[in-house]
């Protein structure tokens, strides 16, 4: 007999201690983080900065840029200045830079858990505070915290599809 298949997260409910809307953007990442595990996880150095093709980039590069991204958009969702070490810009997060897959997997959930951390301590009054982006006029912070999983998930599914185009130069 196999054993039970998961619940996906979209399925898995309310998380405890958390506004509803926070759950439902908790939920989100813990399927980006599942498909990091998933898809990225096992790729020895070869794959995981394979880049497939001019203008595509790298799982290591897209795995960094979900973290560091991710870290970016709290800042900014809780009208915070972005600490220096989040100040790469994506075209830098994105090259391949040969590092250990293990560094920056580590580096990724490291990011994640604190985003994780930030959205959980959320209250009703911060998802309304306005929150200007550039010279946009100023919008609710909840979408700004909307988009982290967005954002995330959009990225999740490059991984995906270029890990399949890895696999595929395998056989």
């Amino acid at each position: 007999m196999q054993p039970p298949v998961p619940l996906p997260p979209f399925l898995r409910g309310d998380i405890a201690g958390v506004l509803p809307v926070v759950s439902l953007w908790l939920r989100n990442l813990e399927e980006v983080l599942e498909i990091v595990d998933k898809w990225a996880a096992d790729l020895g150095p070869a794959g995981f900065w394979w880049v497939p093709g001019p203008n595509t980039n790298p799982v290591g590069g897209l795995v960094r840029h979900i973290g560091i991204a991710s870290v970016r958009l709290l800042y900014r969702g809780r009208g915070e200045e972005i600490p220096d070490p989040f100040q790469k810009l994506p075209p830098e997060q994105l090259r391949p830079t040969h590092e250990p897959p293990e560094t920056v997997l580590e580096e990724f959930r490291t990011n994640m858990q604190r985003v994780w951390e930030g959205l959980s301590a959320l209250r009703e009054a911060d998802l309304e505070a306005p929150r200007a982006w550039g010279s946009n006029p100023p919008v609710p912070a909840m979408y700004i915290f909307d988009h982290i999983g967005n954002h995330a998930q959009h990225h999740a599914g490059q991984i995906i599809t270029t890990r399949k185009l890895w696999d595929a130069t395998r056989t």
